[in-house]
């Protein structure tokens, strides 16, 4: 896989979270929801380095996308079109380091709640 040279969009979210909290906001981030998302991204990433073809890179955003369906559904809807925009740009460029061959978003066909 050619190196991902786009930073996770949970670095910003963290910091978003940090600047949140010490201003005594809550923000719609917590701990646990960027800690899974890391989670989630981690497992994406080793799946497209052990991907062989197109179909099992399909496989490994299908996975990530309906992981982070259920998962902004449990942390009460924190992708907001900010963080949509910013996930489905990584998902979309780690798959192409990976090999994948597609014009448009990659994550539309399964993104339900974000």
């Amino acid at each position: 896989m050619e190196n991902l040279t786009l930073p996770r969009p949970t670095v910003r979210w963290r910091a978003q979270f940090d600047a949140d909290e010490g201003a005594g906001g809550a923000g719609f981030f917590s701990h646990e929801a960027i800690h899974e998302s890391d989670k989630l991204l981690d497992s994406y990433l080793f799946a497209l380095e052990k991907a062989i073809g197109e179909e099992q890179i399909w496989q490994a955003i299908k996975k990530v996308v309906t992981g982070f369906d259920a998962l902004n559904v449990d942390y009460e809807y924190f992708i907001e079109t900010d963080e949509r925009k910013e996930l489905a740009a990584y998902i979309q460029k780690a798959a192409e380091a990976a090999g994948l061959k597609y014009e448009g978003d990659v994550t539309e066909k399964w993104r339900m709640e974000w």
